[in-house]
């Protein structure tokens, strides 16, 4: 596939896997895990085997426009990270959540995000709201299970952002975490820079039973994004259907 393909491809099938759980031409699936461990892959140059790739080259990947037209920070790391994610999501959400390949790159995506130590930050605002996706479509978003990180990878050795000692982390601490860093972006628009209140509230909204959910999206919906002059139609449609999502929700 040309380097643009595959997540063109993943951004098709998103919104059926997205509202259905399913995709009609399964096969597309198929072309997605093809790109399992390739070279382009988030991790790649350091060991991982277990993310999927968008390119078919390391490095000048292009930057991605996400449908809420933010686009993907200029550094390679979290383009690669965001890629991994919107085709890890498309294939959970499609149904393939038992999928030993889709889980092992969810876990590898989850420690880059959230398994950083003390102030030691990877993954953009972007990029975090995004995994938010991952959370919400994880059937195991509450066990304590220990997620099947690739800790052996070179990637994750440095002890000045890894713990290198203790290399346990569960379903549940990510959850935890990102819901706790959800919370605390609401507040100011500057901790998540780069990053628009609707990448983050769609999949809030499927994690409706943690009570910090209602404190996060309640100051969204008050709160605004910076203006855009030259924000696309499509891109501004895409939030006005969030924003449908979130006036349409019923509280317990």
């Amino acid at each position: 596939m040309k380097d643009t393909e595959t997540i063109d491809l993943a951004l098709r099938l998103w919104p059926e896997a997205r509202d259905s759980g399913y995709v009609s031409d399964p096969t597309m699936l198929d072309i997605l895990l093809q790109t399992l461990g390739s070279e382009g892959a988030l991790g790649y140059e350091c060991g991982l085997r277990t993310t999927f790739s968008p390119s078919s080259q390391s490095d000048n990947l292009a930057p991605i426009l996400l449908p809420t037209g933010e686009k993907t920070p200029t550094d390679e790391l979290n383009t690669k990270l965001i890629a991994n994610i919107l085709i890890t999501r498309t294939l959970i959400a499609a149904g393939l959540h038992v999928d030993e390949r889709v889980i092992r790159s969810m876990a590898d995506t989850y420690a880059f995000c959230w398994a950083p130590k003390g102030n030691a930050v990877i993954a953009s605002p972007l990029a975090r709201a995004c995994s938010l996706w991952l959370i919400a479509l994880d059937p195991s978003n509450a066990s304590d299970k220990p997620l099947p990180v690739s800790w052996d990878a070179e990637c994750f050795n440095n002890p000045e952002i890894w713990d290198t000692e203790y290399r346990l982390i569960s379903h549940y601490d990510v959850r935890e975490r990102a819901m706790d860093w959800a919370v605390f972006v609401s507040g100011d628009t500057a901790r998540r820079d780069g990053c628009s209140r609707w990448t983050i509230i769609e999949p809030l909204l499927r994690l409706k039973d943690d009570s910090r959910t209602r404190i996060a999206l309640s100051a969204y919906a008050e709160s605004e994004d910076a203006v855009e002059t030259n924000a696309s139609a499509a891109s501004m449609l895409e939030r006005g259907r969030i924003a449908n999502l979130l006036n349409a929700v019923e509280w317990d």
